[in-house]
Parts: C-alpha cells; sequence; structure tokens
C-alpha cells in the first residue's frame, strides 16, 4: 500500500465492499466521515500508490471511496485537486475517473464551475480529459439549474472555437448542450456542422441534433451510418460478438442507444481489471 499512515479513515475505506461503477456508495453519515476529513479525502483520491495499487487489493479502491466520500461532502476545496486526476482517462486508461468524476463535480456544485471552465480552455490537457471537464460541468447545470445558463455559456464559449478544438471535443460539447436543451446554441452548433469540424459517431449530425432540441420533428434525410453506428448496431442486435454489418443497413440507431452501448462497454471494462494501466 503507500507509505502513508494506516489513519483511522484509511482503515474505514479499506473495510468497505469493491465498488462498482455508479454503484455501491459508502454513507458517509454512518461512517462518521464529515468536513473535517476533507484533505485527508483530497490526498487519498490523488494518491498514486493507491491508483495504481494491485487491481485484487483493497487499496485500489480507496481513492474512489475518498473521491465518493467528497461528492456527498460537496467538498468545494476538491474542485481543483480532483482535476488532477482527469489526465489518467488517457494516460492510464482510466475508466473510473471519466465515468464517475463528472457526477462528483455534479455533486460538489456550482463551486467548481471556475474550475472546470479553466480546465476546458486549457489546449495542453488531453482531448478526452476535457470532454470529461465539460461532462463535469454539464452535470453541475442539470443538478443545479440556477447554474445553468452559466453552463451552458461556459460550453458554448469553448464550441465557439470549433475551426481550433479536436473534432471530438466538439461533438461532446455539443452532446452536453443538448443535455441541457440549449437551445440558444443552435446556431453555433450548425456552424460547427457546416464547417465539418464534428466528429458524427458522438451524437449524431445536425439533423439529429435539431430533432434533441425540437426544432424538428423528424429527419428529411437518411443518416450517414459511421464505423461506429454499423457497430453498435450489430451488438445492440445480438448478443454474440459479429463482425460489422454492411454499409446499406442504415437503420437509424437513436442517441439513448449509443449510450447504452457506452454504458455496457463501460461495465464490461470495469469487470476486467486485471486489464489496463488503471489498476481498477
Amino acid at each position: 500500500m503507500s507509505t502513508r499512515n494506516r489513519t483511522p479513515l484509511i482503515e474505514k475505506l479499506l473495510a468497505l465492499d469493491s465498488p462498482e461503477i455508479k454503484q455501491n456508495w459508502l454513507d458517509c453519515a454512518k461512517l462518521e466521515i464529515g468536513p473535517e476529513h476533507i484533505e485527508e479525502l483530497i490526498a487519498l483520491a490523488l494518491d498514486e500508490d493507491l491508483n495504481c495499487a494491485p487491481s485484487d487489493s483493497r487499496e485500489v479502491w480507496v481513492p474512489v471511496h475518498a473521491w465518493r466520500a467528497l461528492a456527498q461532502l460537496h467538498a468545494a476545496s476538491a474542485a481543483g485537486p480532483l482535476t488532477k486526476l482527469l489526465r489518467r482517462i488517457e494516460e492510464d486508461d482510466d475508466d473510473w475517473v471519466s465515468e464517475e468524476l463528472p457526477g462528483v463535480f455534479g455533486m460538489i456544485g456550482t463551486p467548481a464551475i471556475p474550475v472546470l471552465s479553466e480546465y476546458l480552455r486549457a489546449n495542453d490537457h488531453s482531448v478526452y480529459a476535457r470532454v470529461a471537464a465539460a461532462h463535469g460541468l454539464q452535470c453541475i447545470g442539470t443538478e443545479h439549474p440556477e447554474a445553468r445558463d452559466e453552463v451552458v455559456a461556459v460550453l458554448s464559449g469553448q464550441l465557439a472555437a470549433y475551426k481550433e478544438n479536436d473534432p471530438d471535443l466538439n461533438g461532446f460539447l455539443i452532446s452536453r448542450l443538448l443535455d441541457l436543451h440549449a437551445v440558444e446554441a443552435a446556431l453555433l452548433m450548425k456552424q460547427a456542422f457546416d464547417a465539418d469540424c464534428v466528429e458524427l459517431f458522438i451524437m449524431g449530425d445536425w439533423e439529429d441534433a435539431q430533432i434533441e432540441l425540437g426544432l424538428k420533428s423528424a429527419r428529411e434525410k437518411p443518416p450517414r451510418p459511421t464505423p461506429l453506428d454499423l457497430l453498435l448496431r450489430r451488438e445492440l442486435a445480438s448478443p454474440e460478438p459479429t463482425p460489422l454489418v454492411a454499409e446499406e443497413e442504415t437503420r437509424p440507431i437513436t442517441r439513448q442507444a449509443r449510450r447504452k452501448a457506452e454504458r455496457e462497454a463501460a461495465k464490461e471494462r470495469a469487470r476486467r481489471k486485471d486489464e489496463g494501466g488503471s489498476g481498477k
């Protein structure tokens, strides 16, 4: 385990059952974990030795329990430090960070908006770390309706740089704006699509976006299938892995189905704890 001392807090977290992504959360009140533990919880969440502990150990789950506790405590002071974990998404293939930290930021609430906004704007961070920051902002806007307009402004501000952004980032920015039903950003979305600066596999094309915003009731043109569409259609239709279907099969795949497949894939990756660099 980490070289840090086995404090009473660590002992409590080590005694917990192994979690599942977005499930089996600890109960801070029951465990008598309170604001006085925030500083130590931040240190545990960031502890590199714990994050890289063997996958069959209890130590590897301590950071997960720690950031979940910080979320329950609405620990504003944890927002900045926790962004240091976002690099693990690409550097360590850490699905736990990408799946859970956005929701943690959502529970921390509005104090995390400036931190995530700055992180999102920084081009020196990896694309999917910035995608997670955008997701965290959307979670805040959803959980705290009074912050919705501020969050939409931040996401739209980044999307305005669509020509400089990675197409994947643009796709996820639009996806998060759609989650917030940001009709006010529709023209900007269209400009990004028209400039061919959006990766279509993420949420579809401009027609799909219009339908989600309630600006259009149905498609006028058949959707252009992407390789991911073709794969997901077959995977959703069959429990067994199968080759890609022929490109002529153009049955539309919904964004909900796409997200379902993504969630199932995330669960499968989590079960394969012995694989990847995250140790989880």
